[in-house]
């Protein structure tokens, strides 16, 4: 009973990785909806690469939105592992400011509770946006490879129409 009425005491520090953790959630979940999105543009025009007929041409139009859909998906994931990476420094944070805390035989129970809890919940959180980097991983790094080569493909096709206009 005790274990729990401490973990479940929050202070300052405690607070701010909740905080954290609740941006991380939303940015975790725009990350999936963004690469959902890019696996929608890249898909039909990449299984030519696979060996089924597919037109390979991208239009000007789509090109942008597969550019674009890239960029707010890399910048997303980039967000997101920074995010995560951040939960033991707050740990260790809230462990450090709870021990400089402690100023006597009354307040040592509580401090080193407090310690305990916030390095909990930073390192439950790391471990938890941890697993939850693995399902996204592979589906961006294929998603990504996918577009780098339908956007260097359609480098090559406008470079040999310049060429044969010339």
């Amino acid at each position: 009973m005790e274990f729990l009425k401490a973990i479940f005491k929050f202070d300052f520090i405690t607070l701010v990785i909740m905080a954290a953790c609740a941006v991380n959630v939303l940015v975790y979940l725009a990350l999936r909806k963004n690469i959902s999105r890019l696996e929608n543009i890249v898909r039909p025009k990449s299984d030519r690469r696979n060996g089924v007929m597919a037109e390979l041409a991208l239009k000007d139009d789509e090109l942008s939105a597969l550019m674009n859909c890239s960029e707010r998906a890399a910048g997303m994931y980039s967000l997101f592992t920074n995010i995560t990476a951040v939960f033991p420094l707050l740990g260790i944070l809230g462990t450090v400011t709870s021990l400089m805390r402690l100023s006597g035989a009354e307040n040592l129970s509580d401090n080193f509770m407090s310690a305990l809890s916030t390095t909990f919940w930073g390192l439950i959180f790391a471990i938890g946006f941890k697993i939850a980097d693995s399902f996204v991983t592979a589906r961006l790094d294929r998603a990504l490879d996918e577009a780098d080569y339908l956007i260097h493909e359609h480098d090559k096709e406008k470079r040999k129409d310049h060429e044969a206009q010339t």
